[in-house]
């Protein structure tokens, strides 16, 4: 079979509290207080192409890994198996794939619709501000729930959440941030008393790790950061 190519324009943009990758959640669903806008435009933003949806609670969202790196080889490090085991490409979700494509269900919160553009505002979601969106499908129960029961190897891996501390106030995101730093988004490479300073929802907000607990030492202004409500 010829090599076959097929090119991709982008319906639109994420609107997302994460402007670099570092704190975004490995994983959909890992974080539902975490709010994102799917900003559609041109053609794609007219009433017409999502007309049905608002009976949707879900929706899967192909979108492009714009900010990852080239792919070489057939294996990569998972995160969830500490960065020390390397699994074959295709038996993973690593945004580091032969085709830098995504695919990730979120939650449906409400639909806003406006001449030249068309918001879908979503939660639960693993997205960085700024990702190109390809196409959304629906998440349809009676489909894409398996008939038989479904498994992972990750399923084994025990993914314990870590606890967060509070030294400093991040008024309403506080819920989204908590559930962010608990999946403990430091680098497996770490030093025990490193802080690290994570850019969110117009934040930075500093933390460090102590005595087996993510510490949050403070939260200030970050500029032009996004800001999703």
């Amino acid at each position: 079979m010829k090599n076959q190519q097929l090119v991709l324009g982008a319906i639109g943009h994420i609107r997302s509290e994460f402007r670099e990758k570092f704190g975004v959640p490995k994983q959909p669903g890992l974080a539902p207080a975490l709010r994102a806008i799917l900003e559609l435009s041109g053609e794609w933003s007219h009433e017409t192409c999502l007309k049905g949806l608002e009976e949707c609670s879900h929706v899967w969202v192909l979108f492009h890994f714009h900010l990852s790196e080239t792919f070489k080889g057939g294996t990569v490090r998972p995160p969830v198996l500490g960065g020390e085991k390397r699994v074959g490409v295709f038996a993973t979700r690593s945004p580091h794939r032969p085709n830098p494509l995504g695919l990730s269900l979120v939650k449906v919160e409400r639909i806003v619709i406006a001449p030249g553009v068309a918001q879908i505002h979503v939660s639960g979601h693993d997205f960085v501000d700024g990702t190109p969106i390809f196409d959304i499908k629906p998440y349809v129960a009676s489909y894409d729930v398996p008939l038989t029961p479904a498994s992972h190897w990750s399923d084994a891996v025990p993914q314990p959440r870590i606890e967060v501390v509070w030294k400093a106030d991040a008024g309403e995101h506080k819920l989204a941030l908590e559930q962010v730093l608990a999946l403990d988004p430091r680098p497996r490479v770490a030093k025990p008393d490193a802080r690290f300073g994570l850019d969110f929802a117009g934040m930075n907000v500093v933390f460090g790790f102590s005595e087996g607990k993510i510490i949050v030492e403070e939260v200030s202004s970050a500029k032009t950061s996004p800001k999703i409500k």
